[in-house]
Order: structure tokens, then sequence, then C-alpha cells
């Protein structure tokens, strides 16, 4: 029976409880839609905050894998140039061996002697070639190596050397490439630089795959890192997939009950009525 006259309390009642389970599974949608439990401050301020703050070094640290990136496209560039440098030390030893022969006549020595100039020149050309996005660590252009940051705070570098592989330059032993096969003499002391010079770059080689080594521990470091600010992020702010949809199910039965309620709070005022019609 109506309670009151001017004020259908019941039928205010069913309606809150029905525009309040519509704005629920309103919500609850645009959650399940958008993936994003939180997806504005005003949905919890301090997830949004923290989940901003995880973003940011999410985004620094894909800056500092792009860093590492260029580092180890430079070493490998550089790797791959000093390895052809020991090719050609390897095919000059060999020409010098030739010229140590006794019993080489005047154009046999010119063709050797012509032979290993050109290979010194290739090899040359293998040094200053290897170099990758304008940056060569082999030919004595970056004394002080090439610097990359390795974290999302830029506090940490990883460096690659730089060296000098050209001839004379510290490494390869200077050798008078016009001169170096004249006499049988003169090959014997160029074969004997070159042993040095292969035993030289054989260090630097050592010292190149470690540093190649080292950037690519880094670089998984930071990849791993990043894998986890992003999980910390999505376990702050994403959307319970299986949870939204149970919950879209129970607010879809309730907001038919609440339906159900006002139809019935609505018929109420109708038995008052009948009650004053006349028989």
């Amino acid at each position: 029976m109506v309670d009151r006259i001017n004020n259908a309390a019941g039928v205010l009642g069913a309606l809150k409880h029905l525009q309040s389970s519509g704005k629920d599974l309103s919500a609850a949608d645009t959650r399940l839609a958008s993936g994003l439990r939180v997806a504005r401050a005003s949905d919890d301020a301090t997830a949004y905050h923290a989940a901003a703050v995880m973003r940011g070094q999410g985004g620094t640290l894909n800056a500092v894998t792009l860093s590492l990136s260029r580092a180890e496209s430079i070493s490998d560039t550089a790797i791959a140039g000093a390895e052809q440098a020991m090719k050609q030390l390897g095919a000059m030893k060999t020409t010098a061996a030739q010229a140590m022969t006794d019993g080489l006549d005047d154009n046999q020595r010119v063709a050797l002697q012509q032979q290993f100039e050109t290979q010194m020149k290739m090899l040359q050309t293998f040094i200053r070639n290897a170099s990758f996005d304008g940056a060569n660590v082999l030919d004595g252009s970056n004394p002080n190596g090439v610097s990359f940051i390795a974290d999302s705070e830029a506090t940490q570098t990883v460096t690659l050397e730089g060296r000098n592989l050209l001839p004379g330059g510290g490494v390869i032993v200077a050798m008078p490439s016009t001169t170096a096969l004249n006499n049988t003499q003169s090959a014997a002391d160029t074969h004997k630089l070159i042993n040095q010079s292969i035993t030289n770059l054989g260090d630097e080689l050592a010292a190149m795959g470690a540093e190649r080594r080292r950037i690519e521990a880094q670089k998984g470091f930071v990849a791993r890192l990043a894998d986890a600010l992003a999980a910390g992020v999505g376990r702050m702010v994403d959307t319970d997939l299986a949870a939204e949809s149970a919950l879209i199910q129970a607010l879809q039965v309730k907001q038919e009950l609440s339906a159900s309620a006002v139809n019935i709070a609505n018929t109420a005022p109708q038995a008052l009525l009948a009650l004053l019609r006349p028989n």
C-alpha cells in the first residue's frame, strides 16, 4: 500500500537503484572496452600517479635500448673491420714469406712488391670503412672512444674504446710498404713486423669482443627492467577482464531487477485509486 500521497518513496527508491545499476554497468563497459581500470586520475589518484612515473621510466629505458643497439652496431662493424684486417695481414705475411725466397729475379720481386702495396692499401681501406652511423673506432678518429647511456637516469655509460689500427698507429706496426720486399733481408724484417702486428691485433680483437659482451649484457638487463616496469604498470591500471565480465553480467541482472522493482512500485498508486473508485 502507498505510504504517502505526495511522495512515492517506493518508486523513488527503485528508480535510484535502477539509475545506480545503469551507471555501474556503463562504467564496467568502459573499463572492459578500454582495458584500463585506472584511465583518469579521478579513478585512483595514487595508482594513476605511480603508473605515470613508471611509464616515464619505461620511455627512458626505450631510449637507452636504442642507444645500446647503436653501440652494438658500431661494435659489430668495428669487429668485422678488425677481423678483415687480420685476414689481410695474413695475406701480407704470405706475400712477405714468398719474397724471403732466394733466387727471385727482379720481375718476380717487383710483382711481389706491387702485390704487397695493394694489400697494404686494402688493409687501410678496411679500417677506414669500418664506420657505422658516422662513428669509427678503428681509424684513430675517436681517441677517447664513443660512450652510450646505459641506465634510465643517464648516470651510467658503456664506452667503446677508440683504437688506431692504421699502420703505425701502435697496433699494426709501421712498415715501409714501397720497399718492404726489396730483398731477402727486407722481406724477413717485414715478415717479423707483420707477425708482431698480428699478435697485437689479436689482443685488440679479444678486448673488442669483451666490450661487445658487456654491451649485450647491459642491453639484456635494460630489456628485463623495461618488461618489469610494463608489468608493474599493468598490474596497477589494467582491467581484470575476467572480473569485469563477471561484474557486467551481475550488473545486467541487477538492472533488470531494478527495472522490475520500478514497475512493481508504480502499481502501488493504482491500488490506492482502486479503493477510491465507486463500486
